[in-house]
């Protein structure tokens, strides 16, 4: 290895076989990396860059982070906050890791963002690859808060337009009790759940036990946090066959409301799709159970701004996505307007006819 020159006050270079390395300290803190370069020169220009960047006030991030290692940051944080990480986990280990994993975090580019997406559309919609950008965009924030930082900057992520993937299917009544009978024992609990208040699936799989009232007739959530951080409990109706399927519920170990034994229940999507099959709805989702939901408590009356409460839908824009008119509901306006108009036309005439007489 060549000699060490020595920048006084400012750091060195030297060299590793033919490649020139830079070592600076910040802070207190001793940076060794390398300048990608075989120039001395070069080298030189390198560290003084980075020394440049550090008096400007902006973060050295250490070249060993990798993209990886900011997902692993997302998984933890939400294992902290208690969220259900099934999803995620399977998201960043079957996809994410394999594709940009081993990319340098301090090198991760537009276009690597843009490399992923339209590999990753091949296979997947707008919306999940979204969700799966969104994992991206997260572990570079908590890699940036980090202390010490593992990253010094967050890149833009771009987020694609989903307006083309709103499903507009429905689970009608007829269709309801059909899959209901099709699906097993463990998941019936559950889909009578998602059927009647909408829930999305990560929020109904977090249920415990303890969040039932029977007294009451409600299912106590934890609703959105004030300032001082303290969540204001929600409570979801226990109404039409959820009495009953609780009922009827086998016992179990688990502390949680949908289990399969003493185990918590995570994945279900291989008896789901059979049970669809069988009863003849085959696509369906259990996301479009949300929808079905929203539709049928507004039918009933419900006021939108309780049916958002149930549903969990924080905006209204959101609602709307799942507030879709369908074909019934035209037919019914239709029904009304007619009704309507035939009472006005009777109403008219009688008056005419009144006028006459007089």
């Amino acid at each position: 290895m060549a000699k060490r020159r020595q920048i006084r006050g400012q750091g060195s270079i030297f060299q590793r076989g033919k490649w020139w390395h830079v070592c600076y300290s910040i802070h207190g803190q001793t940076y060794r990396e390398s300048a990608k370069t075989q120039d001395r020169d070069e080298a030189l220009a390198y560290l003084q860059r980075k020394l440049g960047r550090s008096a400007s006030g902006e973060i050295i991030a250490p070249d060993r982070v990798k993209v990886k290692d900011l997902l692993m940051l997302v998984l933890e944080d939400y294992e902290a906050r208690e969220k259900n990480t099934y999803i995620e986990a399977l998201r960043v280990k079957a996809h994410l890791i394999p594709a940009i994993g081993s990319i340098q975090a301090n090198r991760f580019s537009t276009t690597h963002i843009q490399n992923y997406i339209k590999n990753r559309l091949r296979a997947a919609s707008n919306s999940t690859v979204n969700r799966e950008l969104s994992l991206i965009r997260r572990g570079f924030k908590l890699g940036y808060r980090h202390d010490p930082p593992m990253v010094g900057r967050v890149p833009h992520i771009p987020k694609l337009d989903e307006s083309g993937n709103v499903r507009t299917g429905f689970l009608p009544e007829s269709s309801y009790r059909l899959l209901l009978a099709e699906l097993p024992g463990e998941l019936k609990l559950l889909f009578v759940f998602g059927y009647h208040v909408g829930l999305r699936r990560g929020a109904l799989l977090a249920i415990r036990k303890r969040q039932v009232d029977r007294k009451e007739g409600v299912v106590w959530l934890e609703g959105l946090k004030t300032k001082n951080r303290k969540p204001v409990p929600i409570a979801v109706p226990i109404y039409g066959d959820m009495a009953e399927y609780l009922d009827a519920q086998e016992p179990h170990e688990s502390e949680f409301l949908f289990a399969r034994g003493s185990k918590q229940i995570k994945d279900f999507r291989a008896s789901w799709k059979a049970a669809c099959d069988r009863a003849g709805v085959a696509g369906l989702l259990f996301h479009d159970l949300r929808r079905t939901a929203a539709r049928n408590l507004r039918r009933a009356g419900v006021p939108e701004s309780v049916i958002m409460k149930i549903t969990g839908h924080k905006t209204r824009s959101m609602f709307e996505r799942y507030n879709i008119v369908d074909t019934q509901d035209v037919k019914d306006a239709g029904r009304r307007a007619e009704e309507f108009r035939r009472e006005s036309t009777q109403s008219t005439a009688q008056n005419l006819k009144t006028g006459d007489n007089e």
